[in-house]
């Protein structure tokens, strides 16, 4: 699944006021909504990255023929279904990704009263976009929707029983004694009765149709019949017949059918356990999808390629309380992570993904300049003075 492309909300703020210098526009991270923020701030959020899992499991269900026993004796079979079976396997895996508000990493910008123009635009989730330009273009990074949804298929196939009546006549014939005084006497007296056909009897007669079958093909393709039919309509009778024997095959053979579930799997990764398994759900051949703790695990695990290490440590070696005093719109440098998903100890699936929260999270210079955002990453995209026509 792609990440969602709309067009943005664009939240556009202006504030015109009398005095004609740009004075430096600081934000600070809200960290406790209690400790009591300025009503007259703005409010604004980095991108975080979400990893969604789609996941596609086919059941196998094998279902034996009714007459499966006599396949051998009335018809020469070998290879036939001789009991229920179920297999169920994982059919594909695919790893994509949305963003939506970090809410460890909201921001609020407090602006000078002395400041002549300010412009700040955002999505309608409250992430940042650019300040002091008007023209930013639709984005990409509507949060998707999360959650975990099943699709149950339709039934499977199930065999078609073309047969006479169930029932048979069964004649009996009887001698019943009598004798008078002077001569014995045997009188044939004959009872008819119906009974129930037996599985034998049964598969006897579909086995013997399906031969009747079989020589009405033969005659159809060897001209036997002499009647001058189309092409059309030999097709049709043969494709007709050859789709009644094989119905009747599967009474004796048999019937494979597959059905496919579609799982969906949310995942938030956070740069403290990125070197963590997540159990995402457990597995069985035999029942599918289970709960987190059951079955085989399936889980999924991160390989950062740890690019924000350095710059991290380089950022906090120059962070004093000069810096700390004024701070300019906070932006996040994003890094590449390796996401895999493990089945057991095997990995069956995995993608190169930005992940927003394993990069490190820092702030401009407290200045008032034309700066936009890339934003689903919240990093900077372009700075610079404002035009002419902005100021």
């Amino acid at each position: 699944m792609q990440q969602l492309r709309i067009p943005a909300l664009l939240v556009l703020i202006s504030l015109l006021l009398a005095c004609s210098s740009h004075q430096p526009i600081t934000s600070e991270h809200i960290q406790r909504m209690e400790a009591g923020i300025p009503g007259n701030a703005f409010y604004y959020a980095l991108p975080r990255t979400v990893i969604v899992i789609d996941v596609e499991v086919r059941e196998t269900i094998e279902t034996p023929g009714p007459y499966a026993a006599f396949a051998r004796s009335f018809l020469g079979l070998e290879d036939v279904i001789l009991s229920h079976a179920k297999h169920v396997e994982i059919s594909g895996i695919s790893v994509n990704a949305f963003t939506e508000p970090d809410p460890d990493h909201l921001y609020y910008v407090t602006v000078p009263e002395e400041t002549q123009g300010f412009f700040l635009s955002m999505c309608e989730a409250g992430i940042i976009y650019s300040m002091n330009k008007t023209g930013t273009d639709a984005i990409t990074g509507k949060p998707g929707t999360p959650g975990r949804e099943s699709r149950q298929p339709d039934a499977g196939i199930t065999f078609n029983y073309h047969m006479e009546g169930n029932l048979i006549e069964q004649v009996h014939a009887a001698e019943p004694y009598g004798q008078t005084d002077t001569l014995a006497m045997h009188r044939q007296v004959l009872r008819r009765s119906w009974i129930e056909k037996g599985q034998e009897l049964r598969a006897r007669e579909v086995a013997d149709y399906i031969m009747e079958i079989r020589d009405k093909k033969f005659d159809l393709i060897s001209g036997f019949q002499e009647i001058n039919y189309s092409k059309e309509a030999l097709e049709y009778m043969y494709s007709e017949m050859d789709r009644m024997e094989g119905e009747y095959m599967d009474l004796f053979t048999g019937i494979v059918s597959t059905r496919t579930k579609k799982y969906r799997f949310i995942h938030r990764p956070t740069r403290e356990e990125a070197a963590n398994r997540h159990n995402l759900f457990g597995f069985s051949t035999s029942n599918g999808v289970l709960g987190a703790s059951e079955g085989i695990p399936v889980s999924i695990s991160y390989q950062r390629s740890r690019t924000s290490d350095a710059l991290q440590q380089q950022i906090r070696r120059h962070t004093d309380t000069r810096r700390r005093a004024g701070k300019g719109l906070h932006h996040r440098i994003p890094e590449y992570a390796d996401v895999e998903i493990h089945l057991g100890t095997e990995k069956i699936a995995g993608s190169r993904k930005i992940i927003n929260q394993f990069g490190v999270v820092t702030h401009l210079p407290p200045i008032n300049k034309a700066i936009e955002f890339h934003p689903t990453t919240g990093s900077v995209k372009t700075a610079g003075d404002m035009p002419e026509q902005e100021q």
